[in-house]
């Protein structure tokens, strides 16, 4: 490629791509990646060394480099991550928002939020709260959720009750403009994690995961489009997340 076309690519993609083909339903898609299954041993390897500062930030690398451009396009007023674990995804996340100067408002739940990191909790910019996927209504209550200022970015990380979380924020906010993401959907991991790991019952969640959402998916094709700008960067679902970096849209019904 000659120098000046390929300056012209780099130009180019400094703005995400708004092709009428950026968009396309679940229909469209199959569950499976372009990364091959034997990528994700040294991917996945070492999750619990990786820090952001003083804290361990158990965030895939390739969604390290996806997050931080959608964060800077979609320039969201409120993220509400399900699956606070230590607090390290919430702190990388309000870290990237200052450095893109996004006024925005993180609440960050996980049903035991002793385990986040005091360094965290500590942090102004950030609301942990303690409550339960399988019911969201005592902690996100429709009430809050009428308050909070749009767009949203809602991040499931907890692997509990997914098509009930789904249907949940469905019913309880989410708009047109939104994003949605679904991690660990990736089925290519879970083989992994099933030769490495000895908790069968969490992997074996782990492998719905997928099936859950895209039978929900199904029923919501016209509403939810997978952003194939995110989602295909390093190959086809080239990440943790397969099929699940979702924007909201009207309905076409």
């Amino acid at each position: 490629m000659h120098y000046n076309d390929y300056h012209d690519v780099i130009k180019q993609n400094l703005h995400p791509v708004t092709n009428a083909n950026r968009f396309v339903s679940i229909t469209d898609r199959a569950d499976t990646s372009d990364l091959p299954k034997d990528a994700w041993g040294p991917l996945l390897a070492n999750p619990y060394v990786q820090s952001w500062g003083e804290i361990l930030l158990n965030k895939g690398p390739l969604e390290i480099a996806l997050y931080p451009m959608l964060l800077h396009e979609l320039r969201p007023k409120t993220i509400i991550e399900l699956g606070a674990f230590n607090g390290g995804s919430a702190v990388w996340l309000a870290d990237h928002l200052d450095i893109f100067k996004i006024e925005c408002a993180i609440y960050s739940l996980d049903i035991d939020i002793s385990l986040v990191h005091d360094k965290a909790k500590a942090d102004k910019r950030i609301h942990f709260i303690q409550g339960d996927c399988n019911d969201l209504s005592p902690t996100l209550s429709h009430e809050l959720l009428a308050t909070l200022p749009h767009p949203w970015l809602v991040i499931e990380d907890a692997h509990v009750n997914l098509t009930g979380v789904l249907e949940y924020f469905h019913n309880n906010g989410l708009q047109s403009e939104d994003y949605l993401i679904v991690e660990d959907t990736n089925q290519f991991m879970w083989d992994y994690w099933r030769d490495h790991w000895d908790d069968k019952e969490e992997i074996e969640k782990g492998y719905q995961k997928m099936i859950d959402l895209r039978n929900w998916l199904m029923c919501h094709s016209n509403e939810y489009l997978i952003d194939t700008h995110y989602q295909d960067m390093y190959g086809k679902n080239g990440s943790k997340c397969w099929n699940s970096i979702l924007k909201r849209v009207e309905s076409e019904m």
